[in-house]
């Protein structure tokens, strides 16, 4: 025999594994044992070994253990502080969202109310109302522009 076809058996013999070989490789492999009588024994005897290794017990040091259950806690405290920060989050969104609507409706009828009182248009009122309801939204987008910039020239990242 060719000893291209021994060296593609070998290869094969280890590699195998669930789902490594195709099924036509496996087919060969299967055939190329029944008529090889080396290859046949080279499989038996990597069978064994790995049989062998299995039974070898492996214990973990105790340096290894303390240091993987350490990097557990502080992973699950991390991802615990993460869950409560997203919560957090959650709830200052949906308060300021309620909190923005009432003030709105309460500004919005207090500067109507006004209007109609001293007869005013309604373009009058409504412009004020306007620059109120969006001059805080702008002033923390400046804010935040310009503390972006300024860590971004100092540190050179955000």
């Amino acid at each position: 025999m060719n000893s291209d076809l021994h060296e593609r058996a070998r290869l094969l013999i280890a590699i195998s594994g669930p789902g490594v070989a195709s099924g036509e490789e496996q087919l060969w492999l299967a055939s190329h044992l029944e008529t090889c009588s080396s290859c046949r024994e080279f499989a038996e005897r990597s069978r064994e070994a790995i049989q062998a290794l299995r039974a070898i017990p492996i214990m973990a040091g105790t340096d290894l253990v303390s240091a993987t259950k350490l990097r557990v806690r502080r992973r699950a405290d991390e991802l615990h502080f993460r869950q409560e920060r997203v919560w957090v989050i959650s709830t200052c969104c949906v308060v300021v969202t309620l909190w923005s609507a009432l003030t709105t409706a309460t500004f919005w009828s207090a500067l109507a109310w006004l209007g109609r009182q001293t007869r005013l248009s309604p373009t009058i009122w409504q412009i004020p109302f306007a620059v109120l309801c969006f001059m805080p939204g702008i002033l923390a987008g400046i804010v935040l522009l310009a503390r972006g910039t300024h860590l971004t020239d100092r540190n050179g990242t955000l």
